[in-house]
């Protein structure tokens, strides 16, 4: 495959440039992610604890989550993404980064003290309005690390300044870009959390849709695969996970722009699933996600795709962020680093024994 035009993927700000935020945002949000926290802690004092089996810091970090995120409907998402840009510093788990050469996509290459040869592409969360190498940094770099691949931390373009398919459409061009640098199929798994869960789903039914070559696999990380917000999940544990159903329908807005959420290539949920190659869905069983996350796994597995569906009762949206927090995060990413040595060992061999 040749002639790959990324051009649309490299238009994204550097990583390294992130523009400043109005001081009072930051104030607010600040403020908010504090109250929520010592509110959180006077609750434990009396013995109200959200959940019996979260430590203090564990339930604390969450509610400074909630407590930030609560701001998000009051200032706009793109005021409130520059907040969390410019105080979320640039971590990578002790990772060292390379830059991406040869015209490729915006991001950075994450480079694991053993590299089997594999290649990670990794989209990050966010609601595709916010999130960057800079707040899913560390997550990518344990990744990284798990996996021992090298992870392509990719930076797509974001709504409302560019709403779908711009994303899918960075996704599709980073994975051709790969193909076309001589990384095989079978050694490349496409890998993300929430949002970038849903592009890594659709950008595995866009490849198959087109007749491209499927990599060895695909990990979805609490992904977001309806953009209707179905679930009764949403009502269900609204007290417990930081993300709401009004952050998933604000979010919706900008990213739709007047398209169908219920549309295949943008929900997987609601796509024909035939013909995947193996998938690992994770959901935390406190999160809003969780009824949404179930029924495509059931989806999935209906049609005949290999699927491998985990859910953590006791965590919520994206835990794998928390590992200095709650054991369940390493387990987690003990579990994507499994799933990846055995999908690329099998497609491998799989590869070798259709060229003998």
């Amino acid at each position: 495959m040749t002639g790959v035009d990324v051009s649309g993927v490299v238009s994204r700000v550097s990583v390294q440039k992130v523009a400043r935020p109005r001081f009072t945002d930051a104030i607010r949000v600040v403020g908010s992610a504090l109250g929520f926290a010592f509110a959180a802690s006077l609750r434990r004092l009396f013995g109200r604890r959200r959940r019996p089996s979260w430590s203090w810091r564990l339930e604390a970090t969450i509610a400074a989550q909630r407590g930030a995120w609560s701001v998000m409907p009051k200032i706009g998402v793109v005021r409130w993404r520059r907040v969390g840009d410019r105080m979320s510093p640039m971590l990578t788990d002790g990772l060292e980064t390379a830059p991406i050469e040869g015209g490729g996509p915006a991001g950075l290459w994450l480079m694991p003290p053993e590299d089997r040869g594999r290649v990670v592409l990794y989209i990050h969360g966010g609601g595709f309005v916010f999130g960057s190498l800079r707040t899913h940094g560390n997550l990518i770099g344990g990744i990284a690390r798990a996996t021992s691949a090298r992870a392509l931390a990719l930076e797509y373009r974001l709504a409302p300044e560019h709403p779908c398919p711009a994303a899918l459409d960075d996704v599709l061009a980073a994975y051709r870009w790969l193909i076309d640098r001589g990384t095989e199929p079978q050694h490349i798994v496409l890998a993300g959390d929430s949002a970038g869960g849903n592009l890594v789903l659709s950008a595995l039914l866009a490849l198959r849709d087109r007749g491209e070559p499927l990599p060895a696999a695909g990990v979805a990380i609490c992904p977001w695969v309806d953009l209707a917000c179905s679930g009764e999940s949403f009502e269900r544990n609204r007290d417990l996970d930081f993300v709401g159903l009004e952050h998933c329908r604000l979010a919706a807005d900008h990213y739709l722009a007047g398209a169908d959420p219920r549309a295949p290539e943008i929900s997987p949920l609601f796509a024909e699933l035939e013909g995947l190659p193996p998938i690992l869905v994770h959901a935390g069983g406190r999160e809003s996600l969780v009824d949404q996350i179930r029924q495509f796994s059931e989806r999935a597995e209906q049609a005949g795709v290999s699927v491998e569906t985990r859910i953590h009762d006791e965590m919520v949206h994206v835990w794998h962020m928390f590992r200095k927090l709650t054991p369940e995060a390493q387990v987690a990413l003990d579990e994507i680093g499994a799933f990846v040595e055995k999908t690329v060992a099998d497609a491998e061999r799989s590869t070798s024994a259709a060229g003998s």
